[in-house]
């Protein structure tokens, strides 16, 4: 989805909510926009951010979103699998999932590219994380629910109508409502299983917690079984 798109959207929430006309809706969040980029633009001088720890907000954002993209990749996926389906529905309801995971993506992206907007974070290093040649690019994935989201996970007072993403955020930040901790871990134990290269690296899942560092040897060692060729006498 571009910019343009997600802003329209936008604004037809807060038209929507706030019961004022669109172009007024759509001013005011490109209004908002503009002056998140002027105060990260108007800080004294830029530097990197710290090579601390993961700010567990994030993590926790990651992991939301990615549950939400691999379920409607899921629907994606199996969607030609329903007896009977013609291609007409098909064809629309792939489109449908892979559009609402892109949102999630553009979404996920948006959200990290504001806060380390707001971490003073260098342009350059910014256009190298997100494989880009412009800010413009950058610039692009910062709408106006990315820091409404960004704003919810981070604690930060609602702006007037700013739309559901805020709420998601802070239900991601309290890991309640929105957030789904146990799938996000079973969706973290799925892939780590799937895709670790164990047991050629017996270290593949010392990096996660030991609840799910034991059902991802359990599972690799089911899925293992299911795909090796049986041996012959």
């Amino acid at each position: 989805m571009s910019r343009h798109q997600a802003e329209k959207n936008a604004a037809r929430e807060r038209q929507e909510a706030a019961g004022k006309p669109y172009q007024a809706a759509l001013k005011d969040l490109r209004k908002e926009r503009l002056t998140h980029r002027e105060d990260v633009l108007n800080q004294p001088s830029w530097s990197p951010a710290d090579d601390g720890p993961v700010p567990s907000a994030l993590s926790g954002l990651v992991r939301f979103h990615a549950n939400q993209i691999c379920r409607y990749l899921n629907d994606a996926i199996h969607r030609d699998r329903y007896t009977g389906l013609p291609f007409y529905d098909w064809q629309r309801m792939t489109l449908y999932h892979l559009t609402d995971a892109l949102e999630h993506l553009n979404l996920l992206i948006g959200t990290i590219v504001a806060y380390l907007q707001e971490q003073r974070v260098s342009p350059e290093r910014m256009r190298s994380n997100l494989q880009v040649r412009h800010d413009k690019a950058v610039r692009a994935f910062v709408t106006p629910s990315a820091l409404a989201h960004l704003a919810g996970l981070t604690g930060k007072t609602a702006e007037d109508r700013s739309g559901v993403w805020h709420d998601v955020g802070s239900s991601i930040a309290n890991r309640t409502g929105w957030s789904c901790p146990e799938r996000e871990d079973a969706l973290e134990t799925v892939l780590a299983a799937l895709y670790a290269n164990y047991p050629d690296d017996e270290e593949a899942f010392d990096n996660l917690p030991d609840p799910l560092r034991e059902h991802a040897l359990s599972l690799n060692e089911l899925l293992r079984s299911r795909t090796e060729p049986e041996s012959t006498a």
